[in-house]
């Protein structure tokens, strides 16, 4: 009983870089462009396979019958991923994201939902026949929010460990009042977590953590990019992020949740898999694209365990 199983989305992202983003009614020529895998939940399942030595991670998704689909099911072949209950649907586009990247590495991200927007019944079923095998599930909000709902509710049930990535915002996690409930460990960005709260976060980053945490979930972690993390739960404070030549920021937040899923599933502590999962998502950065760039665990085991004994 020890499988990390990612229910959500899988998606192409075409990405554009340039020095700012265009205005309304404004043409602009990027200064690079690339095609790549994409969706939080394909990206989060990937980075966890890259970072898990023993290989059990498995993803649960749909796909459209088309080209997208298509590069997406082949691409995955390359990775130590269970992808048996990817599924195909005829009567849909395969979910897409267009992305621009500006000159500081900000971004912005318009994501067509397609198959994604499918994931239901059937997922909840999958994931009903191979409970004894979950030890901890992951889930986003880029599939619908009450499939979300049923599986983290089955989840609690049986004692399987929930990670939620409240993104993007959805606002009909208010239709099930006891949503926020049967997470373990909410991840929300600043975005995200003004969402949830209703209001602004205006310098007190701890304090807007434990707001959340009184909603329902055992443990709430901000993720605030270069600014690091603050966290409230088992354990309350906040962690620097890691400093690097960043070139591409797209899908370090899902790079986060696969490093943190991985080393909470190898029984580490809270704060130790905090620490891992930010030096994940940082080396994540120095690469183009979104899963692309993600470490293998040889890859950064090594630089990470260095990096602690020089720091001791």
């Amino acid at each position: 009983m020890n499988q990390i199983v990612i229910i959500g989305s899988a998606n192409i992202d075409i990405t554009h870089k340039g020095d700012r983003f265009p205005n309304p009614g404004e043409t602009l020529f990027s200064g690079n462009s690339y095609i790549s895998l994409g969706g939080k939940g394909l990206n989060q399942s990937v980075a966890a396979s890259r970072l898990n030595k023993e290989k059990n991670v498995k993803f649960i998704g749909s796909v459209g019958d088309d080209g997208f689909g298509d590069k997406i099911k082949n691409d995955l072949l390359n990775e130590s991923l269970d992808i048996s209950d990817l599924k195909t649907i005829n009567d849909d586009m395969t979910g897409n994201a267009i992305i621009y990247i500006d000159s500081e590495n900000n971004n912005q991200i318009s994501v067509y939902p397609g198959a994604n927007s499918r994931n239901g019944s059937t997922e909840v079923q999958v994931f009903s026949e191979i409970l004894d095998s979950i030890s901890i599930v992951m889930l986003q909000q880029e599939i619908p929010i009450e499939t979300n709902y049923k599986i983290l509710k089955i989840a609690r049930s049986k004692n399987i460990t929930t990670i939620l990535d409240p993104g993007p915002p959805n606002k009909e996690f208010k239709n099930f009042p006891n949503y926020l409930e049967f997470v373990d460990f909410i991840t929300p960005n600043k975005h995200e977590a003004e969402f949830i709260l209703g209001k602004k976060i205006t310098g007190n980053e701890l304090k807007a953590a434990k707001e959340i945490k009184n909603m329902g979930p055992k443990n709430v972690i901000i993720t605030l990019g270069v600014d690091g993390i603050v966290f409230a739960g088992e354990e309350n404070g906040k962690l620097p992020s890691y400093k690097v030549d960043s070139i591409d920021p797209v899908g370090s937040g899902d790079c986060f949740n696969g490093a943190f899923a991985t080393k909470i599933n190898e029984n580490s502590s809270f704060k130790s898999s905090l620490d891992y999962a930010q030096y994940a998502a940082s080396i994540s950065t120095l690469k183009l694209g979104a899963c692309e760039s993600f470490p293998k665990f040889t890859e950064l085991d090594k630089g990470f365990n260095r990096l602690k004994k020089t720091s001791n």
